[in-house]
C-alpha cells in the first residue's frame, strides 16, 4: 500500500534558548542572602519567592542535625531543621530576607 497524500515538510522546532553562563548564575543565585544559622552555625544562601516560599541553598554539605533526620536520603527531601527554620524567620522578621 502506498500513501499518495501531501507530503509533510520537514519542520525542526527549534529549541529553548540556551543562557549565557551570566543569566544561568543570576537565575540560580539572583536575590539570594547569606543566613546563618543559630544551631550549628553554618550558613546557607535563601531566598523568598512568596511570602509562603523560601528557598535554601546549601553550599557545601548539610547540618549533621539536617544529615541524621534524612538517614540517606536526600537532606532536599527532609524538613528544615528548628534551629535553621527560626534563623530564616528571624532574618524574615529582621527584613534581610524579603519576598522578591
Amino acid at each position: 500500500m502506498t500513501f499518495s497524500g501531501p507530503a509533510v515538510p520537514d519542520v525542526t522546532m527549534p529549541g529553548p534558548a540556551v543562557a549565557d553562563p551570566h543569566e544561568r548564575q543570576e537565575y540560580l543565585d539572583g536575590g539570594l542572602t547569606d543566613v546563618r544559622c543559630g544551631g550549628c552555625g553554618r550558613t546557607v544562601r535563601a531566598g523568598r519567592r512568596s511570602a509562603m516560599q523560601t528557598s535554601v541553598q546549601w553550599p557545601g554539605r548539610s547540618c549533621e542535625r539536617l544529615a541524621a533526620t534524612a538517614a540517606g536520603r536526600p537532606a532536599a527531601l527532609v524538613p528544615t531543621c528548628p534551629e535553621l527554620r527560626e534563623s530564616l524567620d528571624r532574618a524574615i522578621r529582621e527584613g534581610r530576607l524579603e519576598v522578591l
